[in-house]
């Protein structure tokens, strides 16, 4: 009896776990579309297609063809928003992350991306933000995790245009 209790306490730990880190990543990936993040890596994809565009605009390739191989950037944003989930979890708790999507989704918070909009309210809110213990984590942590984010950067986009390159090649399309 006692190992059946024991197994199912385990379970519910373990169970309980999983909802939590699934809740974390969900956060962050909230926290790296409010803050510019994914569309700035969403027009690198963008970026990349134009210039694969031009390197094989010898070969003919035909647009249906890009359109077919362009499919890989879904999959790959997913990735990058996994990979930068890693970066989050070494730098900030999960009530940190909770913390900047507040700040995010407010308007002080929409507005710091756009200087020219900024009231002198929304510098107020903007500046006990960064008063807060999460505020000064983020402060703290700006050399880390531009260093763990250009790392990650590196890594996912030689990944994704040697994926990329495959394709092409697997159609008959090479350099």
């Amino acid at each position: 009896m006692k190992s059946i209790f024991t197994i199912v306490i385990a379970l519910v730990v373990y169970t309980g776990g999983f909802a939590q880190v699934d809740a974390y990543s969900e956060d962050v990936k909230k926290c790296i579309g409010s803050n510019g993040t994914i569309s700035y890596y969403e027009g690198v994809v963008d970026q990349m297609f134009v210039m694969l565009e031009k390197q094989f605009e010898s070969q003919n390739v035909p647009q249906n063809t890009w359109k077919e191989v362009k499919k890989v950037k879904t999959d790959a944003m997913k990735e990058l928003a996994q990979m930068l989930v890693s970066a989050y979890r070494g730098h900030f708790s999960h009530e940190d992350v909770k913390n900047m999507n507040t700040l995010y989704s407010s308007k002080a918070g929409k507005n710091m991306f756009k200087p020219e909009e900024l009231t002198e309210g929304d510098k107020v809110v903007l500046s006990e933000f960064y008063k807060s213990d999460t505020g000064q984590k983020v402060l703290g942590s700006q050399e880390s995790i531009t260093d763990s984010m250009s790392k990650i950067s590196e890594i996912w986009s030689g990944d994704l245009y040697k994926s990329v390159i495959e394709k092409l090649s697997e159609k008959g399309y090479n350099l």
